[in-house]
């Protein structure tokens, strides 16, 4: 099964469209549309409604968190037309290439009849505006699903916060895969990831040149506008979402020269000529306190004589960056033996005891693969390699997740095909327009090659084989808890960030669960906005793909709404934000956090 029906490029017109379709697809008639019973309540933390009148024709109030009842809000188009879309394309993916995908998963016909079978009933679930159905799988993490399903106050996909249903339909689509034999590790958007990858390969292999010459150490003036820099690329490859495209490719654009071959893709250039599409610009305040905050932190950890130990109580502390212990338990050290010789190192207490981080760590909470992960991990290498931070941390999703999300295998898959990268290509120089007092670049051929990147390819896998990247995937991630609720669901991981300089948080689905999925007023501060959820710097670099923003300055809303009623749907524009409050990291009460949160790639 295939289909045809994708949005519109200039997506401009889709209001148009949801009327079209929407007596199909959730059978909504006119005089439902609206409804002046008492039981609806505005404020949240949804509208509470009541069939048989459960749609409203107006767009998400202020302060609401956002839901598919309201017929002009993106999260009702997403639901009533997006999601389906991404569910028509994997079925359409499994009868296409079921073959190869047979082949691969050493799959049966019958594997792929059942999961072609079960999304096509997620989907006729969905665009009805069904009933949640419980998880089936007998797992942990399915179960705490289902008791998160059976709380909730209203189980419906339209009536509910948008990123619960919106998460639990990316969980049903892993539990098709879980319940079927030789489908177990199958990622249903494995290839999509694949050829975005392939179609970015000229991007990066620009960014990779340049990044090349940002790697020896600096003065800080350098240093600081490369870290600016690298931030704002790491900001735009945010542009290449295969979830807000539907499954289509998406790719940084680049116009035709005058000799009518295609010019090179610059990211750096697509820097300065999107500046004036940067809302909010955090850049300088971010290099200068996660410089600052390095170094301070740097010399508390030298002067922790707790730190200088000779071994860790379990693998938290590890991959924190004390080396490892062959000791299980969680316990907190005893001290050294009366009459042990002065100076000689003891056991390192709990990582849950520590009040001082044990080494000097970033950590980035990912959004895409394929060129976005490229450009953190530029990023990374060089916060590493200017020795600002000696540890950084990947975290990423443990599956298939919002189609384009980073998982283990990408990440994996992303720095093998670097090191592994063959791509050239050679466009003539154009010369200046006549008139410009600059003197017009040499006539010649400009050329872009993959000699960087595959060099690039070759640190990264050292760099994770010696523990400076890790890949860490916590269940949190793949939960549709917003954030300011992380200490209550998962205390563990909130206590992990907080061991980092700082938290750089990617892309519009992270961003929408740190303001709690709430339709906020868009100037509010970033940190209100928040709601207490500091556990570190937190940097939020986004492109705007929701209807939600905040920190944006008076009366910038309203003129870009008056220029496109539609541009926080688009990606056209994008915020780069710090929150510079940080909660004290205090000892826990709690026992230290069990094994299996980090990934072997």
């Amino acid at each position: 099964m295939s289909t045809t029906s994708t949005r519109p490029a200039s997506q401009s017109q889709h209001s148009s469209v949801r009327s079209e379709t929407a007596r199909s697809a959730v059978n909504i008639s006119d005089d439902e549309e609206y409804s002046t019973k008492p039981e609806f309540i505005y404020g949240g933390p949804f509208i509470k409604v009541e069939k048989p009148c459960p749609f409203l024709n107006t767009a998400t109030p202020m302060n609401v968190q956002l839901q598919g009842t309201f017929k002009k809000s993106f999260a009702y188009y997403s639901l009533k037309e997006r999601l389906p879309i991404i569910l028509t394309k994997v079925i359409d993916y499994l009868s296409r290439e079921g073959s190869k995908i047979k082949s691969a998963n050493s799959a049966s016909d019958e594997d792929i009849r059942g999961y072609i079978q079960y999304i096509t009933k997620l989907k006729n679930d969905l665009v009805t505006n069904k009933k949640y159905d419980l998880l089936t799988v007998d797992t942990p993490e399915a179960r705490k699903w289902n008791e998160w399903i059976s709380n909730t106050e209203n189980q419906y996909y339209f009536t509910n916060i948008w990123v619960f249903s919106e998460c639990y339909v990316y969980r049903r689509l892993r539990e098709g895969c879980e319940l079927s034999k030789g489908l177990q590790n199958f990622d249903p958007f494995d290839e999509q990831k694949e050829q975005s990858f392939v179609n970015s390969l000229e991007p990066m292999c620009v960014v990779a040149d340049k990044l090349m010459t940002m790697l020896p150490p600096s003065d800080k003036d350098k240093r600081k506008a490369d870290f600016m820099t690298l931030l704002k690329i790491c900001l735009w490859a945010n542009k290449c979402d295969l979830s807000l495209s539907m499954g289509e490719q998406v790719t940084l654009n680049s116009a035709d020269g005058s000799s009518g071959v295609k010019k090179i893709i610059d990211p750096f250039q697509i820097v300065n000529d999107l500046k004036d599409k940067l809302l909010v610009d955090d850049t300088a305040k971010i290099s200068d306190l996660v410089v600052t905050k390095a170094e301070a932190m740097a010399k508390t950890i030298e002067g922790n004589t707790n730190l200088k130990t000779k071994c860790s109580c379990n693998r938290l502390a590890t991959l924190a960056g004390l080396p490892p212990c062959k000791q299980e338990c969680c316990e907190e050290a005893k001290p050294s033996e009366e009459g042990a010789a002065e100076g000689e190192a003891q056991q390192a207490p709990c990582p849950g005891k520590l009040t001082v981080p044990p080494t000097v760590m970033f950590d980035i909470v990912c959004d895409n693969a394929g060129y976005e992960l490229f450009a953190d991990l530029c990023l990374a290498h060089f916060l590493v390699s200017q020795n600002i931070v000696k540890k950084v941390r990947f975290h990423v999703k443990r599956i298939p997740w919002f189609v384009s999300d980073v998982t283990p295998r990408d990440f994996k898959y992303v720095i093998r095909s670097c090191a592994q990268a063959n791509y050239s290509r050679e466009v003539p120089v154009e010369s200046k327009p006549e008139g410009e007092t600059e003197a017009s670049e040499p006539e010649g051929l400009r050329s872009v090659n993959s000699n960087s990147l595959v060099n690039l390819g070759g640190i990264w896998r050292k760099l994770v084989d010696d523990g400076t990247f890790v890949v860490m995937c916590d269940d949190f991630w793949t939960s549709p808890h917003v954030y300011k609720d992380m200490k209550q669901h998962d205390p563990d991981l909130y206590r992990k960030l907080q061991f980092a300089v700082a938290v750089m948080f990617k892309g519009d689905l992270n961003y929408r669960k740190l303001l709690g999925e709430r339709n906020c007023n868009p100037t509010l501060a970033f940190e209100s906005a928040l709601q207490g959820f500091t556990p570190a710097p937190l940097v939020a670099l986004r492109t705007v793909k929701a209807d939600l923003v905040c920190g944006l300055p008076k009366g910038k809303w309203e003129q870009l709404n008056g220029i496109d009623d539609k541009w926080m749907e688009k990606g056209d524009y994008g915020v780069i934000q710090l929150c510079a409050k940080t909660e004290a990291l205090k000892a826990s009460e709690r026992p230290c956090a069990p094994d299996g949160e980090v990934e072997d790639v």
